[in-house]
């Protein structure tokens, strides 16, 4: 059987179990590709696929293994081979962080032009950083600056410890454990950077299966998805230098984040599909705006 022939019909079968894409694709057919690909060990990031290749039965064997975990345990294929894309890059995910595919990553190749054009980022922070991945692609993009990275759990920094060392950027990113800004003390970055959990209680409930496997921390956001961002930008400008960026992902808050933030002249950053979830925020319009009551 040919590569293309086998891709089309994983692509029907996954299309049969009725699953969701959206941990690093967003239709049946790609996800075939990457599942077939991965399982016969050929590179799923490369620009020219080898569709007409024959498989061996070795082959065929190990994508019908890989299939069928996919369909049975309902688990993102992320987590099932371990690797996810960020930003042009190649992380190493598990169970214990959330699969990487936040907005924030089409801006960092470009560092954030044109909001930081010309300004110099000697410090940079990521909030709760997760996988890592924001935090390598940052100090990748800005090779100049020493990346703080922190997370309040201690299983997702030993994810993005590994992360951090296949980019051997040891010596410029530092992992902490805290909530937000805790343990930072009175340090002003540049650059901050945030994928904050945003999900309200009512979609939290709604939520496909395939979510079910990622820690729930890192999506629930209370009430109305704002816990975390409230606390974010109440805090966030005494960490700021006098001519920083913040840059956060609201996702699905959106809508709330402007009804209790009346006001404040959040930027929105469109994304190639269209999205406009990921605000940018100078220091100076955030220390003019009106903040809520806590």
């Amino acid at each position: 059987m040919r590569l293309e022939q086998q891709v089309q019909q994983v692509a029907n079968a996954l299309d049969a179990a009725g699953l969701y894409f959206g941990h690093g694709t967003d239709n049946a057919f790609d996800e075939a590709a990457w599942l077939v690909l991965e399982a016969c060990e050929l590179d799923p990031s490369g620009d020219n696929v080898p569709w007409d290749q024959v498989l061996t039965t070795e082959q065929q064997a190990s994508v019908s293994e890989l299939l069928e975990r996919r369909i049975e345990t309902g688990e993102p294929l992320a987590y099932l081979v371990n690797r996810a894309w960020f930003a042009g890059y190649d992380f190493f995910v598990d169970h214990r962080a959330i699969v990487p595919r936040s907005h924030i990553g089409e801006w960092i190749p470009d560092r954030f032009s044109p909001w930081r054009t010309e300004r110099p980022a000697a410090s940079i922070l990521d909030l709760c950083t997760g996988s890592g991945c924001i935090a390598v692609a940052l100090a990748l993009a800005f090779p100049e600056a020493r990346v703080d990275a922190s997370d309040i759990s201690p299983c997702a920094l030993e994810v993005a410890e590994v992360n951090v060392a296949r980019y051997q950027v040891q010596d410029r990113v530092r992992l902490l454990q805290g909530d937000l800004f805790e343990g930072l003390g009175e340090a002003r970055y540049d650059l901050v950077v945030c994928n904050p959990p945003y999900v309200s209680d009512e979609i939290m409930g709604a939520l496909p299966d395939e979510y079910q496997h990622e820690p729930a921390l890192a999506f629930a956001g209370g009430s109305n998805g704002l816990d975390c961002i409230n606390r974010l930008l109440n805090q966030a400008g005494d960490h700021l230098t006098d001519d920083g960026l913040l840059v956060v992902e609201a996702g699905s808050a959106r809508e709330a984040l402007e009804a209790t933030w009346p006001g404040t002249p959040f930027t929105w950053l469109m994304s190639a599909n269209g999205e406009a979830v990921v605000f940018a925020l100078e220091a100076g319009e955030l220390a003019s705006s009106t903040h809520p009551p806590t």
